[in-house]
């Protein structure tokens, strides 16, 4: 999957650049874009009393996203659907409020990006890894019940620890993750400031981290392979956690829980037959994401499948969108797609034609859709 952002801005409408960044291809001029953006912002708010999202030319987009005073600008290839990248700017959002709390307080003369170019790239790098961040879902590692009630036993002990939030713990594998006590959204945002920091040789890490209203420490934990995130209150300091987290420790490894040690790849055979090219399952409850890896082939046809796959997908998201619409098809060349709204279930999955029929996609996609559910 290729978004193809050719350059990020973040500017704000009193007429100042706070960030910049060309990916690929030509760099634009800041301060042409800052005119521009601010023009356009304000034409549309005059004219249409609403905020600006997009401006199509014959070659490529720029889109937009407002926080306040402030305006995030996206510039891309027309490749790139204007919902996938919308989702990354939010995002990046997210997580600005995240680290520098809500934009209402974003001051424009200490507001600084610099130290944050690292987490920035991440969003318009690893993105093209990991369709998770498209759909706004999280990358979620099968756990049987068992375990997973075994697990969340040992977190209700540590969280019983003075100065520990409740329902603030979580669990991390890679950029995957084990198991959370966060709703959806802060889970989200956790994994995706890990993976644009990861520990490396560290142990530990604080980081004050604006949720849930207010001010708290966020401690990123290292045992053996996995990372353990904690959430307390802003006064309480690492030393008065430490020994409880010691014995999370120890309890966590005598535990002896048959859990992976590194991310487990997703087989594509695990939940669709041979015509299935591709797939992606996403949980809009849980935010479970699925996107297995392609069958081997060739690195041509492997690039055409996904590109032909990113294709459909956008479209067929927007259709999606539409009350009352909750299927989606299309047939295009030798690709056939098919879309599903199946209460909290959405499935996208790419067939070849002369391998599968119009009629019998439906069922083939409930065949699919009953499989990715057993392994939820």
């Amino acid at each position: 999957m290729s978004l193809a952002i050719k350059n990020f801005f973040v500017v704000h409408k009193s007429g100042r650049v706070y960030f910049s960044k060309n990916y690929h291809g030509n760099p634009l001029d800041p301060s042409l874009v800052l005119g521009f953006s601010s023009s356009v912002s304000n034409f549309s708010l005059t004219l249409l009393g609403e905020e600006i999202k997009e401006v199509i030319s014959s070659k490529g987009r720029i889109i937009y996203k407002e926080y306040g005073d402030f305006m995030f600008v996206a510039h891309s290839d027309l490749q790139a659907g204007s919902t996938a990248v919308q989702a990354v700017l939010r995002d990046v959002g997210a997580m600005f409020e995240f680290l520098f709390g809500t934009h209402e307080y974003w001051d424009e003369d200490f507001f600084d990006l610099k130290g944050a170019q690292d987490i920035i790239s991440m969003y318009f790098g690893k993105i093209t890894q990991d369709p998770s961040m498209v759909v706004g879902g999280i990358n979620q590692i099968h756990l049987d019940a068992h375990i997973i009630e075994r697990i969340d036993r040992l977190i209700s002990f540590l969280e019983s620890q003075d100065g520990v939030c409740g329902n603030g713990t979580m669990l991390m594998l890679g950029d995957s993750c084990l198991f959370s006590r966060f709703d959806l959204a802060e889970t989200r945002k956790i994994l995706q400031y890990n993976k644009a920091r990861p520990l490396g040789a560290s142990t530990v890490r604080y980081t004050p981290v604006f949720c849930n209203n207010a001010w708290h420490n966020l401690y990123m934990v290292r045992i053996n392979n996995y990372i353990l995130a904690v959430l307390t209150f802003i006064d309480k300091s690492y030393d008065s956690i430490v020994r409880k987290i010691d014995e999370f420790r120890i309890s966590f490894v005598q535990s002896r829980l048959e859990i992976p040690i590194e991310e487990p790849p997703i087989l594509l055979r695990l939940f669709a037959k041979r015509e299935t090219l591709a797939m992606l399952y996403h949980n809009i409850q849980t935010g479970h994401t699925i996107f297995p890896q392609l069958r081997p082939g060739p690195d041509v046809q492997q690039k055409e499948i996904l590109n032909t796959f990113w294709a459909f997908f956008y479209n067929a998201s927007s259709t999606l969108k539409i009350p009352g619409v909750a299927e989606f098809s299309i047939t295009r060349d030798q690709y056939r797609f098919y879309a599903r709204l199946d209460g909290v279930h959405k499935l996208y999955i790419l067939f070849a034609t002369d391998a599968v029929s119009s009629d019998s996609v439906p069922s083939i996609a409930s065949e699919t859709l009953k499989n990715v559910r057993a392994y939820e």
